[in-house]
């Protein structure tokens, strides 16, 4: 029988090489899934509706070649300027919130839940 050997430097959480988009990547779940994704060797397209905030997120990112885009998913302009600035992505992380909701998404109206999965998912 053939020994097989372990590759030591294997990662199967390796991100190196993959373009991922966040949005919502200025604060909450956002920023820190972007974080992440930079220490993991991601290149990352971030997407926030906060200046000073995605800045903050951008400055935090590990390694080289991010993009960082203001934007409010709500606009329908502003969607149309992400989507034709976007790369060739490997993945997206979708943490987008709305302003406004004072519940828990758990107890929000189905109304409620409607607007942020359209923010995140698409009109």
């Amino acid at each position: 029988m053939k020994k097989q050997i372990r590759n030591m430097s294997y990662n199967p959480y390796s991100l190196e090489g993959k373009t991922i988009l966040v949005t919502g990547a200025s604060s909450g779940i956002g920023q820190k899934t972007a974080i992440e994704c930079s220490k993991m060797g991601a290149k990352l397209f971030v997407v926030g509706r906060n200046t000073e905030r995605l800045q903050e997120t951008f400055s935090q990112l590990e390694g080289e070649g991010h993009t960082q885009l203001v934007a409010e998913l709500t606009n329908s302009d502003d969607v149309e300027k992400m989507v034709a600035s976007l790369p060739v992505l490997d993945g997206l992380v979708l943490c987008a919130g709305i302003g406004g909701m004072t519940r828990p998404l758990l107890f929000c109206t189905k109304d409620s839940f409607s607007k942020v999965f359209d923010v995140n998912v698409g009109y």
